[in-house]
């Protein structure tokens, strides 16, 4: 960006001081390039149909992990793909590895959803019938090219006969153990676990909110060096102090009186009427600084997309009463021309997907200033959220179209549908550059910040 300088009657001194100025503005702040150009590009191969999922980005050794997706009962190719990034220009699969899920071949399975990393401990997170014993996959990624799966927790470990959709990885910078929050589950709202040993799970607390499911989880310490873990599903947003547990070593449930925040909008009319459009909680992030969570609402066909803005601040102790986070502000992305099943070729298990295609999905926060956003049908899209009341859309792709690649189309199981539209399900961003992951197509890398 070029600032444009009038020379007044203020004299030539006025006018060098004001492009020095101008000059020191530019170099401290970065460049984003509106249109975020294609750096590289992979189809990340076979296998699960190239249907990928989520995306994990461990930036200091330059690996991406994506989770894969599977509508084929006759494919036994769940996997975990590890990708060498360390060449954004050309992004290399080193391996893929299988979830340990006891049959990879139930119809139902749909493999991992969700993808995590912490240190050198990854969790795929796997949902289906309970016939194909889904649940979440613990894998060793010491050598991160190749992940090795060491152990899995089932149903009965997790509550959850259908497995999880989702969970969260949190490496204690204090104590150097590693947590897993496993939600996304059937019967209860959070299980945690210490997985500093992966091979050697070992189970911590419980919470229940009463109204399972939550969708997605995220956790960090704040300010004050509380452990806080933010929630959002049916119920709606909470956030819970965990610090007893995960500093404390006390081991037991986890109820109320650690709830310190909460907004209940998707299933408590009063709750519902301080937000906008009330939908479903789909995913949640709060900025670097805690003040802020943000929360991205999953809708169907022909509804609009939102991305809201909760008030995180002066969070209260446990045991009091919990802070009503009211919205701030929201990202409201209307929909295309309603589309969706009518595009669909045949009705099958992917169709769920494409309803969905239309709305957004899960974001990025970076720091407390920037929201990097795979936003399904529209690509991907970068929000300044600097100012919550008031976001900014500071670049965007929805030409995200270089095709599924010889790999996928040569795959007869895999439906053809829609290919000439991106369906990004997830966009993580280094400070740099942008990895995306397209449901169809494999992953993008696209740059943010311009030379």
């Amino acid at each position: 960006m070029k600032s444009k300088i009038r020379v007044t009657l203020f004299g030539t001194a006025l006018l060098v001081l004001l492009v020095l100025l101008a000059g020191i503005a530019v170099a401290s702040s970065p460049q984003y390039m509106p249109h975020l150009p294609i750096v590289g590009f992979d189809t990340l191969g076979e296998p699960s149909n190239g249907n990928n999922s989520e995306l994990a980005v461990d930036m200091a050794r330059n690996f991406a992990y994506v989770g894969g997706l599977n509508f084929d009962p006759s494919e036994d190719d769940l996997s975990v793909k590890a990708v060498d990034i360390s060449n954004p220009a050309d992004p290399v699969v080193t391996d893929q590895q299988a979830t340990l899920d006891g049959t990879t071949t139930a119809e139902g399975n749909f493999g991992p959803f969700d993808v995590k990393i912490a240190g050198n401990v990854l969790a795929a997170s796997t949902q289906g019938i309970p016939s194909a014993n889904p649940g979440i996959t613990l894998m060793d990624i010491s050598d991160p090219a190749d992940p090795v799966p060491v152990a899995h927790l089932g149903a009965a470990e997790i509550k959850s006969p259908d497995g999880s959709h989702n969970s969260f990885l949190w490496a204690d910078p204090a104590t150097g153990k590693i947590w897993l929050f496993g939600c996304g589950l059937d019967d209860t709202s959070l299980m945690l676990f210490d997985v500093t040993d992966p091979a050697n799970p070992v189970f911590s607390a419980e919470y229940n909110n009463g109204a399972p499911f939550v969708h997605d989880c995220f956790t960090q310490m704040d300010g004050s060096g509380r452990i806080l873990h933010y929630q959002a599903g049916s119920i709606g947003v909470e956030i819970l102090d965990v610090t007893r547990i995960v500093r404390g070593g006390q081991a037991g449930p986890l109820t109320s009186a650690d709830v310190v925040a909460k907004n209940h909008y998707t299933s408590d009319a009063a709750d519902a009427a301080t937000v906008t459009r009330p939908g479903f909680a789909h995913y949640i992030e709060p900025t670097a600084g805690g003040m802020v969570a943000w929360v991205g609402d999953e809708a169907g066909c022909g509804d609009p997309a939102i991305v809201r803005a909760f008030d995180a601040s002066n969070l209260p102790a446990p045991g009091s009463t919990p802070k009503f986070m009211a919205e701030l502000g929201t990202i409201i992305s209307q929909p295309d021309a309603p589309q969706c099943s009518g595009l669909i070729h045949g009705q099958d298990n992917n169709s769920q997907l494409q309803d969905y295609r239309w709305t957004g999905h899960n974001f990025d926060i970076w720091g407390d200033s920037l929201l990097v956003r795979g936003n399904y049908g529209r690509g991907v899209d970068v929000w300044d959220i600097s100012d919550p009341a008031a976001p900014a859309l500071v670049a965007k792709n929805r030409a995200l179209n270089l095709g599924t690649g010889d790999e996928n189309q040569a795959d007869p199981g895999r439906e053809k549908f829609l290919e000439h539209y991106p369906f990004i399900w997830a966009a993580i961003y280094d400070g740099d550059l942008i990895y995306a992951v397209d449901i169809n197509q494999g992953l993008y890398v696209l740059d943010l910040v311009g030379d």
